[in-house]
């Protein structure tokens, strides 16, 4: 499988910078280069998904030291995940951030990430 990289992007928004990534075309198998966090304090994002999902469930994953990965939680608690398009909101303080997806078959997802800090 391929190695997926993010593009990415910043603006200047109401004295605060944001940060975004976009992954396109992230399939089961591959391996996602982790996007590092930007911001020095604890930060609020949005993680949107959407593409083909062919049964595949994709995460969003931190870490601390780039190497053991965990599922990500939302603002309730609950683990970031999908099996068809969808977007949720979450704070962290984690420096990495990735998502992974498994189990499909002709998958082909995009991952937008939006971080303030």
């Amino acid at each position: 499988m391929a190695i997926v990289s993010p593009t990415f992007n910043s603006i200047q928004a109401q004295a605060q910078d944001i940060y975004f990534t976009k992954r396109t075309g992230v399939v089961t198998g591959d391996t996602v280069n982790p996007r590092i966090s930007p911001a020095q304090v604890p930060i609020a994002g949005a993680v949107q998904f959407s593409g083909t999902f062919g049964g595949a469930t994709v995460k969003l994953q931190i870490s601390n030291d780039g190497t053991t990965y965990f599922d990500m939680k939302d603002l309730s608690g609950t683990t970031i995940s999908a099996t068809a398009a969808a977007i949720f909101e979450f704070t962290t303080a984690a420096l990495y951030l990735r998502p992974v997806s498994t189990g499909g078959t002709g998958d082909s997802v995009t991952t937008t990430l939006v971080l303030r800090g």
